[in-house]
């Protein structure tokens, strides 16, 4: 594995994120400044006062040579020399460190004494931006490992938006809808439409997330809301049916372009005063997150008939609560990178997921199995697994031929873009804001011989707040 040089400004917390990381991954690191004072037997002020800071940097140079540790936190200046530059960028992989000046300049007043040429940021900033790779605090930064232990995947969003739709719509009071306040922006997005309705208000702000306003667009039609949708990020961009009004009587969809328009209309219907027939122009797919839905309003008293072509559904019905309460599933999306990392040698126990699960993404376990085949992966029904199983056909290096991906490049990001320039740099990735292009790195990251960056990495928030310490507090096995 290549060594990881953690470089930048003095006080930019080098030294902490190697400790961090070395903990995380269970290996060992050095702080170059402390081995040099260890060496010495002389403060590094000492060194500066007696021999200069030419004697300084020739020491500093020897000992950069010698430290063999996994990661090695650099001090501020150990290569402004070519030569020592030439060295770390040949023997491993140098990320530098960002922190806005402020907070630099705040450091190392508080530490007054212990450095010795200051607050040298000014003048190195250009000497500092010549590096390839740099991580600020958004950044994720993954040393290799082999994985081992249990891990448990949030509730599911595709479940909860359902859920939480539902018991509003049997009279739940949005303070008393089962959630934590953990589960992930989209399902926040979809509290505050629903807060926002309670309240008698009309704009309704989905966030980023798709689900909310593809089934608050007909829905809130369906409630008498003249509603202003607010989309952010690329929510703007994607697909979308607009529904100023809403009435009884046949409305037709594509089928092939997103189940969420479907389960919208499964949910908005049966308020309205009359019959309503729901038609799909092209074959359904991604069909188990409508079978999800019809599940769902079936426990609150919904009655739906199928058809050949789509669905009946009667109009003039009640939501009612079950007499026992529907507890939100575990998301067998986000439990698929897991499931990824072990197919690539992993040991990691994902627990609390359901078998009897309506999640077309269940079929995760499946389709690793048809890459291991090397026979055709069609991810139509579960488009969201696309990344994890892109990840694993990459490193195994098979020769699976995916399909079904038409719809990949509507979601969060273009998903087949972006994971190809994930694929053409894997140590340092931007993900697009796209949660699962995040999480998909971080996997091949944990399969490869380098360390890596990921940027943007809070965008996991969008689905799995707690993945980066889920993955932090994964054991580490011995390659």
């Amino acid at each position: 594995m290549k060594r990881l040089y953690l470089y930048g400004p003095p006080a930019s917390g080098k030294s902490t994120m190697a400790r961090r990381l070395a903990e995380s991954a269970g290996i060992s690191y050095v702080d170059l400044d402390e081995e040099i004072v260890r060496r010495q037997g002389r403060s590094i002020p000492e060194i500066f006062a007696t021999d200069g800071e030419k004697a300084f940097r020739d020491i500093e140079s020897g000992t950069l040579r010698d430290v063999t540790a996994p990661i090695v936190a650099l001090g501020g200046g150990t290569l402004l020399r070519a030569a020592n530059r030439k060295w770390a960028e040949r023997h491993g992989f140098v990320v530098v460190l960002e922190v806005d000046d402020e907070t630099i300049a705040r450091r190392i007043e508080a530490q007054k004494g212990t450095r010795p040429l200051g607050n040298k940021l000014a003048e190195r900033r250009p000497h500092y931006a010549s590096f390839d790779h740099h991580a600020d605090a958004d950044t994720a930064i993954l040393i290799p490992r082999h994985l081992k232990g249990s891990v448990t995947p949030p509730v599911s969003k595709s479940h909860l938006h359902r859920l939480l739709i539902a018991l509003f719509l049997s009279g739940v009071k949005v303070k008393d809808l089962p959630v934590n306040g953990d589960e992930g922006a989209d399902i926040d997005a979809t509290l505050r439409c629903l807060k926002a309705i309670e309240d008698g208000g009309s704009v309704l702000d989905c966030g980023e997330s798709g689900s909310t306003l593809r089934f608050f667009a007909p829905l809130a039609a369906a409630l008498g809301v003249k509603a202003e949708f607010v989309r952010r990020g690329r929510l703007a961009e994607r697909p979308m049916i607009e529904y100023p009004t809403i009435s009884p009587g046949l409305h037709e969809l594509a089928g092939d372009v997103s189940s969420q328009f479907a389960t919208g209309l499964l949910f908005a219907l049966p308020l309205l005063a009359g019959d309503s027939e729901i038609r799909f122009t092209s074959p359904l797919q991604s069909r188990g997150y409508v079978d999800m839905t019809l599940d769902v309003i079936s426990r609150f008293g919904i009655s739906v008939e199928e058809t050949p072509s789509g669905f009946l559904v009667p109009g003039n019905q009640k939501y009612s609560a079950p007499a026992e309460p529907v507890v939100p599933e575990r998301d067998w999306s986000g439990g698929a990178f897991w499931h990824a990392a072990n197919a690539l040698g992993a040991r990691i126990t994902v627990e609390g997921l359901s078998m009897m699960s309506r999640q077309p993404d269940k079929a995760v376990c499946a389709l690793i199995d048809s890459i291991c085949n090397n026979g055709e992966v069609d991810v139509s029904g579960c488009p969201d697994n696309y990344p994890a199983l892109a990840v694993v056909n990459h490193v195994l290096g098979a020769h699976a031929v995916f399909t079904g991906t038409e719809r990949l490049r509507l979601k969060e990001s273009d998903r087949i873009s972006a994971m190809e320039s994930v694929f053409a740099s894997p140590d340092d990735v931007d993900p697009r804001n796209d949660h699962r292009i995040a999480m998909a790195a971080a996997i091949l990251a944990m399969a490869s011989g380098s360390p890596a960056v990921i940027h943007s990495a809070s965008c996991v928030k969008k689905s799995y707040p707690g993945f980066w310490s889920e993955l932090a507090r994964l054991g580490r096995e011995e390659m």
